[in-house]
């Protein structure tokens, strides 16, 4: 009887207000871990090899969490495969798996019941990680689940369901939340859930909920997360790489923190020479703390921020009527990211800019400091974003070419010299989705950068309150409308309000593969261009 009083219970905590959290601050971490990878991923290796190849990172985390507790951290995030590292097909990650229950269903803690379930060696150690340190921690691994065509048609050939999961374990170790990756990423060695999972919990300092790197550019899980269960805080383990110059981890991450109102908790994996780097601990407010390291060496990185307890949290209303520019100033196309951007060209020292695309108009207003070597251009996209993913985009962004030809607008680049004396961007977007981000490239080194402060966003409204402090790479508001995501390829809306194809629809038609070969970028969580690694 005592597991159903509480599980009961539980429910009935998820239900509270957050009115009443007694705390007013809480100490977070996460780590950027630079895993070491299992031998070979392609072969099926015995439960005894694959434990192995897990210990000998779960010890780094174990290391990681034993500093954090020194710390007086209260909640510790680790990424998306960093207990095995990715390319696995089906068959050869299936020693990795572990059956974890669902704690919405019943109680346990691994930890102190270590015997309940056999081959559960990887959450024992997860648990005792969390009782030993006073904190909780969460983590990814993959979970199995067993089935049978005889009660489930869908079923897997192999008669089992395989999970990206995200699993959490509070400070006396038993498990609060178990996730199931929504969108996969050429993950072929896990299965898309059928239905959408929504996982949270409760703590002394709010409530949060988690998702997976690619589930973030999407409403299911995280828009209906935070919104419809009233989270206020996401912890997020993540594998991405880089995808300059819209796409960067910390860019996105931070822009998602403070477009959603929410303290956003990311975790990354180390590779840099697969461009996976960029962790953080995000707020509504800005980047609080972040680590983006691309160069060999520096490894991996615990990152520890306090935050504030978000009692109240903040909607930004950008659905914006701005009267639509007249077409005098000279506009081109460029791509970004396989987009087909419409762009004017910064050619004064100040003055007011704006573009448009489809039914969107962007508007900028400025002043720069230019550096000869520096060319910048403004430009708007609205459409169906076809690669790698579909999802709806309305973007206005403002960024440093790659060089200083207009075909160059919108190819990655991590240099820029010029700072900004006033910056200020908006835009007539049709959605209350709107992320806004800054990008910048530290001066000492060309490393990614981010501005944690002289920034303001408001109800789609992007501005500098001051002189930049380091070179602009880009200034971006970064638009989803997922209604539209389900929209025929091609299809966009025109500026008169009728329906068209674009003629930028053979973009769609290509392959992951010819597109990657002839412009090598991209988002990656669970990418299938890991397999070189």
């Amino acid at each position: 009887m005592l597991p159903v009083i509480l599980v009961v219970a539980g429910i009935l905590l998820n239900s509270m207000s957050t009115n009443a959290y007694n705390r007013k601050t809480f100490t977070a971490a996460v780590y950027e871990h630079s895993l070491i990878f299992p031998p070979n991923r392609s072969t099926v290796a015995s439960r005894h090899n694959a434990l192995a190849d897990v210990m000998v990172n779960l010890r780094i985390y174990d290391q990681q969490a034993k500093f954090a507790a020194s710390q007086d951290v209260d909640i510790l995030v680790f990424p998306e495969d960093g207990l095995y590292g990715y390319t696995f097909n089906r068959d050869s990650i299936k020693h990795y798996l572990e059956e974890i229950p669902d704690p919405k269903s019943e109680v346990w803690n691994p930890c102190t019941q270590p015997n309940r379930y056999s081959k559960t060696e990887i959450q024992v150690y997860l648990s005792c990680m969390a009782l030993n340190n006073s904190m909780y921690i969460v983590a990814n691994m993959g979970n199995k689940q067993r089935c049978t065509r005889r009660t489930d048609s869908n079923c897997p050939s192999d008669g089992q369901y395989q999970y990206n999961t995200n699993v959490v374990y509070a400070p006396n170790g038993r498990l609060i939340a178990r996730y199931h990756k929504q969108n996969l990423f050429y993950e072929y060695q896990f299965d898309r859930p059928r239905s959408v999972n929504y996982a949270f919990f409760e703590t002394p300092f709010g409530r949060f909920g988690t998702f997976t790197c690619f589930d973030i550019l999407f409403e299911e899980p995280a828009i209906t997360l935070i919104e419809r269960y009233n989270v206020s805080n996401i912890v997020f383990p993540t594998a991405w790489m880089d995808a300059l110059p819209l796409l960067s981890a910390i860019q996105f991450h931070s822009a998602f923190a403070q477009g959603m109102g929410v303290n956003f908790l990311a975790a990354n994996i180390h590779v840099p020479n697969k461009r996976f780097h960029g962790s953080g601990i995000y707020t509504p407010d800005g980047p609080k703390k972040f680590y983006y390291n691309d160069v060999g060496y520096g490894g991996g990185k615990l990152i520890i921020s306090q935050l504030n307890v978000i009692e109240n949290r903040h909607q930004h209303v950008a659905y914006n009527k701005v009267q639509r520019p007249s077409s005098e100033q000279k506009t081109f196309h460029s791509y970004v990211f396989y987009d087909k951007f419409t762009f004017v060209e910064l050619q004064r020292s100040s003055g007011v800019l704006s573009v448009c695309n489809n039914r969107l108009c962007c508007h900028l207003e400025y002043a720069i400091n230019k550096d000869n070597s520096d060319m910048y251009a403004f430009g708007a996209f609205d459409g169906l974003h076809t690669h790698e993913g579909q999802y709806y985009l309305q973007i206005c962004t403002l960024l440093r070419c790659a060089n200083k030809t207009r075909s160059s607008c919108g190819q990655p680049t991590k240099q820029a010299y010029s700072e900004f004396n006033d910056i200020k961007i908006y835009g007539t977007f049709q959605t209350n989705y709107v992320f806004p981000e800054v990008l910048k490239s530290r001066k000492r080194d060309g490393q990614l950068n981010l501005a944690t402060n002289g920034w303001k966003y408001n109800n789609g409204v992007l501005r500098a309150t001051r002189k930049t402090t380091h070179p602009v790479l880009s200034v971006s508001l970064f638009g989803r409308i997922y209604s539209r995501d389900k929209l025929p390829p091609g299809y966009h809306f025109t500026g008169s309000g009728s329906k068209s194809l674009s003629s930028s629809l053979y973009v769609s038609l290509l392959t992951p593969a010819l597109l990657l070969a002839v412009y090598g970028s991209s988002i990656a969580c669970g990418l299938f261009t890991r397999m070189n690694n």
